[in-house]
């Protein structure tokens, strides 16, 4: 029950610091003649912070482990895509000195390398719990 509270507010709050960095914590270009790449990334970004709060609001609410281990195998690939956006998928500037770069890019690789820790410690922690429980 514990963990499961944990982990289901660790996610959601996670979710939702990765659309509050492109946004508001570490905003990208903000430029209104021309939509940069960072403009995509940020748009991106908040979809992919929004699916991770609300796979952390469902995880508050099943009990089931192997539903549970599920929801945060898919956490992963959700911190996969958080990387991935800014990386090599939609990009951000291409000047290295741009906002960008400088402060969301290193914000959402933490962010994302947070969320991979706590997505892989949640599924080793309930395939243990499952093992000892005797599921199958």
């Amino acid at each position: 029950m514990k963990n499961r509270i944990i982990s289901g507010l660790l996610f959601t709050l996670t979710g939702v610091l990765v659309i509050l960095i492109p946004t508001v914590l570490f905003p990208v270009c903000d430029s209104e003649m021309m939509k940069m790449s960072c403009y995509y990334t940020k748009r991106a970004e908040i979809g992919v912070g929004a699916l991770i709060a609300v796979i952390g609001l469902v995880s508050l609410l099943i009990s089931d482990k192997k539903i549970r281990i599920g929801l945060a195998i898919s956490e992963f690939f959700n911190a996969a895509l958080v990387l991935l956006l800014p990386l090599k998928l939609t990009g951000l500037c291409k000047m290295s000195d741009m906002s960008c770069r400088v402060k969301t890019e290193p914000a959402l690789i933490v962010i994302s390398i947070v969320i991979f820790i706590i997505s892989a410690a949640e599924v080793l922690f309930l395939v243990k719990q499952v093992k000892k429980d005797g599921l199958s």
